[in-house]
Formats: C-alpha cells, sequence, structure tokens
C-alpha cells in the first residue's frame, strides 16, 4: 500500500497542510504534533526518506527595549559581526504588557536561533521558544530558568576584584548600587562577591549601604541622592552599570562632591561612553564583542545537545574617577 500525504493525515487526525509542513519544513510545528506524525507513520511502517533541515541565516533578537546602555552596545556589535557572517537580524520586541505578537513572528520565520540580552524575559516566551527546537543564547548575563546557553563573565568574581580594588585605595566606606536581583542573577552574584570581599577584609556589609533600581542614569541619581540626604558616610561608590555610575556622579555634581577628590566611583561594563564623560570613568570591563562572537559561534554548532555556559574574562580599567585615599 502506498503512503500519501492524505493517508498519513487521515489516522494522525490532522489536516493534509499539517502534513506537508512536516516533510517541507516551510513552518515551525509543535513537538506535540510532530511526535503525533511520528508515531503515526511508525505505526503505518512508513520510513520516510531523511528530512533535509532548511538551513536558516535568521537570527531573532529578543529585547524589551533599548533603553539600556548595554543593550545598545551589545545590539551595535552584533548588527556588525552578523553582517560580516551573512546573518539576517529579526528584532522580537519582547514587551511586558502582551501587546506583541512574538509567537506569530516565530511561527512566520525559520530562525537558526534566539539570542537576549534581558535576563527577566517572561518564561512563556521562553518556552515557547524552546518547544520549537530554536536554539537560545543568553548574551552577557544569566538565564535564571530558562532551558539556553549563556555567555558572560564571573559576575561574582568580577564584583569581588572591583570591590577589593576599592578596599586596597584605601576606601572602607563603600556604598553599592545594584539593578533588582534574583537567585543566579548578576545582580545576585555581583553582591555576593562584593560582600565576600568586604568580609574578607573584615569590613561591614550592610543592607543599608545596597540601593536597588533600573540599570539607568536616573536609578544612579536617585541612589545617590537618597545616600546624601540620609547622611549615609562613603568614600566610594561600587555601580553595578556604568549608566548607574553616570547617574551617581551627576548627582555627586550637584550636591557640590567631587569625583575622585571626595567620592571614587567605580562602574561596570566598560561602555563607549565610560571613556568619554569628565572625570572618565574607571570600569569594570566586560568583553561585549568577545559575547557577541561567542554567541553567534553556538549558532553554528549544528550538532550541539546540551547548553553551553561560556564564561569570558573581565578585567579593571583604570581611568580618573578612582584615586587612592589619603590617610
Amino acid at each position: 500500500m502506498k503512503v500519501t500525504v492524505r493517508k498519513i493525515a487521515a489516522q494522525a487526525g490532522l489536516s493534509p497542510a499539517t502534513i506537508s509542513r512536516y516533510f517541507n519544513g516551510t513552518q515551525k510545528l509543535t513537538k506535540e504534533t510532530i511526535d503525533k506524525i511520528e508515531d503515526t507513520m511508525k505505526d503505518m511502517g512508513y520510513v520516510p526518506k531523511a528530512k533535509k533541515k532548511k538551513t536558516s541565516n535568521l537570527i531573532g533578537v529578543l529585547l524589551p527595549h533599548l533603553r539600556y546602555g548595554f543593550y545598545c552596545d551589545a545590539f551595535r556589535e552584533l548588527m556588525e559581526q552578523a553582517e560580516s557572517l551573512q546573518y539576517k537580524l529579526v528584532l522580537i520586541p519582547a514587551n511586558q504588557n502582551g501587546s506583541y505578537n512574538y509567537k506569530e513572528v516565530i511561527n512566520k520565520n525559520n530562525f537558526k536561533g534566539v539570542i537576549y540580552f534581558e535576563e527577566e524575559i517572561e518564561n512563556e516566551i521562553m518556552e515557547y521558544i524552546s518547544q520549537q527546537g530554536i536554539k537560545t543564547v543568553m548574551c552577557g548575563g544569566a538565564a535564571l530558568d530558562h532551558n539556553s546557553n549563556m555567555v558572560h563573565v564571573n559576575d561574582m568574581a568580577a564584583a569581588y576584584e572591583g570591590t577589593k580594588y576599592l578596599i586596597k585605595l584605601g576606601h572602607k566606606d563603600i556604598v553599592f548600587i545594584s539593578d533588582n536581583i534574583q537567585k543566579i542573577s548578576a545582580g545576585f552574584q555581583r553582591l555576593t562577591g562584593s560582600r565576600r570581599a568586604m568580609e574578607e577584609y573584615g569590613l561591614s556589609f550592610e543592607e543599608e549601604a545596597i540601593s536597588y533600581g533600573p540599570v539607568t542614569y536616573e536609578a544612579g541619581y536617585e541612589a545617590t541622592k537618597k545616600f546624601i540626604e540620609k547622611g549615609r558616610q562613603f568614600t566610594a561608590i561600587f555601580a553595578y552599570s556604568d549608566e548607574i555610575a553616570i547617574g551617581a556622579m551627576a548627582a555627586l555634581y550637584d550636591a557640590g562632591i567631587r569625583v575622585p577628590e571626595d567620592v571614587s566611583i567605580l562602574g561596570f561594563d566598560d561602555l563607549q561612553i565610560a571613556s568619554r564623560i569628565r572625570p572618565a570613568l574607571t570600569t569594570i570591563h566586560q568583553p561585549i564583542n568577545s559575547f557577541i562572537t561567542k554567541t553567534l559561534e553556538l549558532f553554528s554548532q549544528e550538532n550541539s545537545d546540551y547548553n553551553a555556559e561560556i564564561s569570558l574574562p573581565f578585567q579593571i580599567i583604570e581611568r580618573d574617577s578612582c584615586k587612592v585615599l589619603d590617610k
């Protein structure tokens, strides 16, 4: 008996069009549908010729917004490297109000993979992408609860070394401005590293010395302003992003406090703007260009069945915003 698309469809309880999409690879199907089709063919004793997967040069990029400087620098680098490798980028806005139909974009395109920069992408979105068998890479952070590849620095070690750097300059009264933390997130790891450094040097690491908020200029400004208004004594600020650090510098300037003469500031990221402001920002360098290179290399590994975690080296870039504390 000759096995046809219509016969497979009838036995599987699916439409002939769905069976055709399975064979042609023109649209992503759910794992449940694929399993049903393959079980039906097995029951019918039909062994199809090996399905040739259509090669794709499309990379999806999940972005909730471009308000953060890290996203902008990383996306700029991604555009340059993707073009040289002849990848095409498709932006998938991942906003929080559900007004954008990400499923339609994912179903309409044959993605080679999806990159995301925001640790807090909704689980529903990530689960849907995973169900379509699309490889994902969290670029520049920890992949919280998602089944995903990761490319980042060791945030705990970086914050540990950054805090130790300030302590070795003679600073004991340090305040920390962090993003809102979740378990295993970059912010959580950075605070853990800073706490370890402070405790190793016998210094207190009080909750009152930490401010939480978005990774923005405004958050850095407001946090620093509140520390000043509350009469908090500090000689150094460790900001967990360059944008936060620049906001902190502005708040200090408005309060008549000089950087680095009165207060030292250490940032995190080494964005382009870090070397352009005055005083130039001392910061922890994240190798954004290498993040992108390694991320795109992961998509070329067609037969990888495991989720990789790639940790790249960081370094402290010394500029003009930190100074040795006078004894």
